[in-house]
């Protein structure tokens, strides 16, 4: 097998953790989303704008990376962070769209177009 088919493996291999903790923590668009308005409740006095959701993600593969420095072989980190990365390619991939994605999360597909 080569290096690109085992990388292509294991990426599909972390994609099943979505749902796990889907099952755990609901939508991960939605749960961005409440996490994003949390931080800004508790960080409220302390930022000039508030977050978005791919400050959430970003913050927390930072989280994750700090994890990995002590403990490298902890192979849930790595999945989860392959996970974070897919949220948020979604989140940009549809930006325009987020609010109505949110309100229509049940429909969502992955890919979202005014055209209907």
């Amino acid at each position: 097998m080569n290096i690109n088919k085992k990388i292509q493996n294991e990426i599909l291999e972390a994609s099943k953790l979505l749902d796990d903790r889907g099952e755990s923590y609901g939508n991960a668009i939605v749960n961005h989303g409440d996490i994003k308005d949390f931080f800004n409740l508790i960080l409220k006095n302390k930022l000039n704008e508030d977050l978005v959701e791919t400050d959430v993600i970003l913050q927390i593969i930072t989280l994750k990376l700090a994890r990995l420095m002590k403990s490298p072989n902890h192979l849930d980190s790595w999945q989860d962070i392959i996970n974070y990365c897919g949220i948020a390619i979604v989140i940009n991939k549809n930006n325009e769209y987020q609010d109505d994605i949110i309100r229509n999360i049940g429909e969502f597909k992955g890919d979202y177009t005014k055209e209907a």
